[in-house]
């Protein structure tokens, strides 16, 4: 077993989605707002409160590997024959995808953010249907996968998102008439992407503004952004002192 994400997944799934619902945690200390724990509602406490009555949980937590990575490489196949790349190619594209070291970062410690990565080729070959297609089913298909991949950590979505907005953007300077069409387009994907999203947008801004700053004290800018460039630097000197005799 790994230490993936949140442990609770794996102890006792079910106690998790009964509290999640909750903004307010009477089980932490004298009481807490929880920290992003409604985004577990859908689909990763589900998923583990389901299969943890149907195998065992080392195995439950290697199919949702297996899983996020396999939907990652169906979706980049599926963007790159839509593009027109030829099947060789998008068997290739797909692998290389899938394949990525990009990966490594969040496996087995915090993969709820890999949801997001394998969602982005079908979310950019959904909004293309979309901008062709001037109906709702697409734009309903790209929110469905919204409401999949984006509950738990904002941040991460907000990224894969620029992905569908730039190419909104790069189609709509074809022209007046793709103009309109990318403009309608978007405005259906926005509204059905924000209705699905309500309940757990809500739940995280009310989280964020009378919860603990988490965000602040681990993951400041001054830290994220930092360059450890002249740190290392001043530091070469010091080694060197330790190594005269």
């Amino acid at each position: 077993m790994a230490g993936d994400t949140k442990e609770y997944l794996y102890l006792d799934p079910g106690r998790l989605l009964a509290r999640a619902p909750y903004l307010w945690d009477p089980h932490v200390g004298f009481g807490t707002v929880s920290h992003q724990t409604i985004g577990y509602l859908f689909p990763m406490g589900p998923y583990y409160w389901v299969l943890n009555h149907l195998v065992p949980v080392w195995v439950a937590q290697r199919f949702w590997f297996g899983t996020i990575s396999l939907a990652a490489a169906l979706g980049a196949r599926w963007l790159f024959r839509t593009l027109g790349v030829g099947r060789a190619g998008a068997i290739a594209g797909a692998l290389v995808y899938m394949l990525t070291p990009y990966q490594l970062a969040y496996t087995a410690r915090f993969s709820v953010l890999l949801l997001a990565w394998a969602g982005l080729p079908w979310l950019v070959g959904l909004t293309m249907r979309a901008v062709r297609s001037q109906g709702w089913r697409d734009a309903a298909l790209f929110a469905l996968i919204i409401l999949v991949i984006g509950s738990v950590n904002a941040s991460s979505l907000v990224f894969v998102l620029l992905g569908p907005g730039l190419w909104l953007l790069v189609d709509a300077c074809r022209g007046r008439e793709a103009f309109r069409d990318a403009l309608w387009a978007g405005l259906r994907i926005s509204v059905l992407t924000l209705g699905v999203s309500l309940w757990w947008i809500v739940g995280l801004r009310t989280q964020g503004t009378y919860g603990l700053p988490v965000l602040q004290l681990t993951e400041t800018l001054k830290t994220v952004a930092a360059d450890l460039r002249p740190r290392r630097r001043a530091a070469r000197p010091r080694e060197l002192d330790l190594l005269r005799p």
